[in-house]
């Protein structure tokens, strides 16, 4: 009777396996030093980073696009065309 061998997909599949046990591992030491690193933290520390991450956020919302700037930046030039032409338009009239 022959000796059964372990198939080759059976191999690739066991080393699939390790791999991804490994990479499981790290992300797991990983997540564990980061939790330390977190519960250590003063209590100034995280107010801190809030207010930080707070003021960018406001910062965010309060920020104009591209677009409306340069929309603004035309209707300003056209506001000031305009403008510039009044007294022409007066001077005219008289």
């Amino acid at each position: 009777m022959p000796k059964r061998r372990s198939r080759p997909p059976l191999v690739k599949m066991r080393a699939s396996v390790n791999r991804m046990q490994g990479q499981a591992e790290r992300l797991v030491g990983r997540v564990q030093r980061e939790a330390r690193a977190l519960i250590a933290r003063s209590r100034a520390e995280v107010l801190k980073d809030v207010r930080d991450l707070e003021r960018r956020v406001v910062k965010g919302f309060h920020a104009a696009t591209a677009e409306q700037v340069a929309r603004l930046e035309r209707r300003v030039a056209k506001l000031e065309q305009l403008v510039a032409e009044l007294p022409r338009k007066t001077e005219q009239a008289a």
